[in-house]
């Protein structure tokens, strides 16, 4: 993947982040992470975050939720499967 391919996969993948959808991250290990997006809003540096809820399940870790909070890149790079 080129470097201008992937600033278009970045740009569709940031525009469909939306409060109240679901999206999934499966680790090799087969640990599935669930983000449900809670708000999505600017910092103050003009920076746009998520801030989402979380569950992990897995083998060792099934049932984990908690909050947490990632600058909209990486949320759309680690978090690119809609549920």
């Amino acid at each position: 993947m080129s470097f201008v391919d992937s600033l278009y996969k970045f740009k569709r993948d940031s525009d469909e982040v939306k409060v109240g959808h679901k999206y999934r991250y499966v680790n090799p290990h087969r640990v599935v992470e669930t983000a449900k997006v809670i708000n999505v809003k600017k910092d103050t540096f003009g920076i746009p975050h998520v801030h989402f809820a979380i569950s992990v399940d897995g083998d060792t870790s099934t049932g984990f939720e908690d909050f947490r909070t990632l600058g909209l890149s990486s949320f759309s790079e680690r978090y690119c499967q809609a549920v």
